[in-house]
């Protein structure tokens, strides 16, 4: 489901957030969240947003192959030893 919510743009997203809203079962998870602004424009991000996920540059695998990742990046500054 992340990889999915990830490839939306924001009007996506907040048109899927609508239809959660609208869910008797998945609307109690909504409410939790903070309210949406209808006037925001499509690349506002919610004040707070980036400096809890910050920015990533890498490639779209990246959240599932992180360990390899690391583990390659290790290799080359350290050698096979790390």
């Amino acid at each position: 489901m992340h990889h999915l919510v990830d490839r939306l743009t924001p009007t996506q997203v907040r048109r899927l957030r609508l239809l959660v809203t609208q869910d008797e079962e998945l609307s109690q998870v909504a409410r939790s969240l903070p309210a949406v602004d209808a006037n925001e424009d499509e690349e506002s991000v919610p004040a707070g947003l980036l400096a809890l996920i910050g920015s990533v540059d890498g490639p779209e695998d990246l959240a599932e192959r992180h360990d390899d990742y690391i583990r390659e990046r290790m290799r080359e500054r350290f050698g096979d030893s790390a």
